[in-house]
């Protein structure tokens, strides 16, 4: 085992059973885990890398810093004393001042700690305002105004005989003036969204709960892709909701697969369709148990979230349909329902269904396209039909996925759309990070 993870391990275990203040949900152990990536990311050397991971043990745990020399070397457990608070029995204000007078006085690798240590801090303070919306300090001991000067006093130690444009500093710097400073991209506020400035702010907070997950994401992985089914009546807003979401994961830098429903790839057209089957209840199981492949195979390759337009539980509505029709026996479509829920239940994490009112669904058609001329399959009849049978799968639904959102979309546009599920789905993709975390972290 290397420095590094030596020292990553030794953190884990004297954090074990710590809380964020701050955010109660996450374990403690975040936060060190973030500085030491923070540092790493960077380039610098492993010394300073484990002493990133340690930085809060002799602060905040039982541990002292001769077990730090004991376990490790002289230069980690310096690089861990002068970014420890020598005696946290004094009053805020002596505290601060003898860390702002300390850290001018010491050698840059001794710095990187302190000023990795206050990034992770401000930025995980900034993502909790642009979050909620709202700037909010009383989780702190001391005002806005006084942690502005700390943090400003800070960073100025920190630069003092250093180049301030070390990248890192740098970092700092701009997180700094965003949190206390209100530095904002001006360019976006004043000239791309200039006339729809409550559109920009419900951006900011889905983009703050995109950066969030990117963070726990560089620190632990899910045991399989987040699997998001998308299903619904057309001209309801769900072509447009998936290409919304894949862009938006996709430029936060995360793995995505977008799955074309199965009936409109190319295998279906040019070799599955030319199979024989008895009825459409035939079919429609057998497309079933191809859709199933299909998901089954991308979940196995290295993909962070899987976007699939008609998988599973699309194809229960149309089994429905079709026993309706008399075209699947009783039995067989309570084994195949029953087989396919099942299923679901391990391989989708969320299930998205839109639907609208038939005339306004047709309505759209029309006006999204040149074309006058009569709809064989989009008309009101099928519509009604396909609405009728989510409404009574919708506690199959229940039973099939872990979540679920289903959005009337008859008076809201695409954008409104993506932005609900998008608001639905982060949350809990947070909360399968963070279980995944600690399940890690408590091997």
């Amino acid at each position: 085992m290397n420095v590094k993870d030596k020292a990553k391990a030794f953190a884990i275990k004297a954090h074990a059973n710590q809380i964020r203040k701050s955010e109660p949900d996450k374990p403690m152990i975040v936060h060190p885990l973030t500085v030491g990536k923070i540092l790493e990311s960077f380039g610098y050397d492993d010394n300073v890398i484990a002493a990133g991971y340690l930085h809060d043990v002799v602060e905040d745990t039982k541990f002292e810093i001769k077990d730090i020399k004991e376990n490790f070397n002289d230069d980690i457990a310096n690089l861990v004393m002068t970014a420890s608070e020598p005696d946290k029995s004094l009053p805020w204000v002596e505290r601060k001042k003898y860390t702002i007078e300390n850290t001018r006085k010491l050698p840059l690798r001794n710095k990187l700690i302190i000023c990795a240590d206050k990034i992770d801090n401000l930025e995980d303070l900034f993502l909790k305002f642009q979050k909620s919306g709202i700037r909010d300090f009383s989780a702190f001991n001391k005002s806005e105004e006084y942690q502005k000067w700390y943090y400003t006093s800070v960073y100025e130690s920190l630069i003092e005989g250093e180049d301030k444009e070390l990248p890192i500093f740098i970092r700092l710097k701009d997180i700094l003036d965003k949190v206390f400073y209100e530095k904002e991209d001006l360019f976006l506020k004043n000239t791309i969204f200039s006339d729809n400035q409550d559109y920009y702010q419900t951006l900011q907070k889905l983009h703050a709960q995109k950066v969030e997950l990117k963070k726990l994401k560089s620190l632990t992985s899910l045991s399989k892709p987040f699997v998001i089914e998308f299903s619904g009546t057309p001209r309801t807003g769900k072509t447009t909701t998936i290409n919304n979401l894949y862009d938006f994961f996709k430029k936060g830098g995360f793995n995505v697969k977008l799955i074309e429903e199965f009936i409109s790839s190319k295998y279906y057209k040019e070799t599955f369709k030319k199979r024989e089957f008895k009825n459409l209840g035939d079919l429609n199981i057998a497309i079933l148990e191809e859709s199933y492949k299909q998901l089954k195979e991308e979940i196995s390759k290295d993909n962070d979230i899987i976007l699939i337009d008609r998988s599973l539980n699309d194809r229960q509505i149309w089994n429905y349909r079709r026993f309706q029709y008399n075209e699947i026996e009783e039995d067989v479509y309570k084994e195949v329902t029953a087989k396919y829920s099942k299923i679901s239940r391990e391989l989708i994490d969320f299930l998205v269904i839109t639907y609208a009112d038939p005339l306004i669904s047709l309505k759209r058609d029309y006006l999204s396209s040149l074309a006058l001329e009569k709809r064989n399959f989009l008309n009101e009849n099928n519509i009604t039909e396909f609405n009728e049978g989510i409404e009574a799968l919708k506690e199959l639904f229940e039973e099939s996925v872990e979540s679920l959102i289903m959005i009337d979309t008859s008076d809201i546009n695409p954008n409104e759309t993506a932005i609900k599920v998008a608001e639905e789905i982060m949350p809990i993709m947070r909360k399968e990070y963070i279980k995944s975390l600690k399940k890690e972290i408590n091997k």
